[in-house]
């Protein structure tokens, strides 16, 4: 049986700081990243934000959650800020597809720095990247605190 060349390649990783990235530029990169057979690691995203008015976006959120018509019926919306980045990558990319699973695969997202990632060369997004300062926002720390993810 041949071997795949494309098996044999040596997988390219990219380490993203998601400090003040705002989510749906960064999902957005990072599926298209992802769709291109790259790993991506993205680290502190705790820290990406949303941009908007604080109490619309909880309320929004907190409505969302309500919708949920039983305990083992969906939609299921994530609480934990890790999952919610992932979540918003998930819809970015074409998953119920095997091309678009397969891609989601390769997605992973920490809390923090762990320490196998520590001294690691994290890269920036300068078009994702909350540049304005009188931009309202909120992380998705504080949104995850208030909807009882942390």
């Amino acid at each position: 049986m041949a071997k795949n060349p494309a098996s044999e390649k040596k997988k390219e990783v990219i380490y993203i700081d998601g400090t003040r990235h705002v989510l749906g530029r960064l999902a957005t990169h990072v599926a298209k990243a992802a769709l291109e057979g790259k790993e991506v690691v993205i680290l502190n995203s705790e820290k990406v934000v949303l941009t908007g008015k604080k109490s619309f976006i909880i309320s929004t959120y907190k409505e969302r959650i309500k919708t949920i018509r039983g305990r083992h019926k969906g939609p299921f919306w994530p609480r934990r800020p890790d999952a919610i980045v992932r979540r918003a990558i998930k819809r970015m990319l074409p998953y119920k597809k095997a091309r678009g699973a397969e891609a989601f695969k390769r997605v992973k997202t920490f809390i923090g720095v762990p320490k196998e990632f520590e001294g690691m060369e994290l890269k920036d997004i300068p078009k994702a990247k909350l540049h304005a300062d009188e931009v309202k926002f909120i992380t998705i720390e504080d949104l995850s605190k208030e909807i009882g993810g942390i």
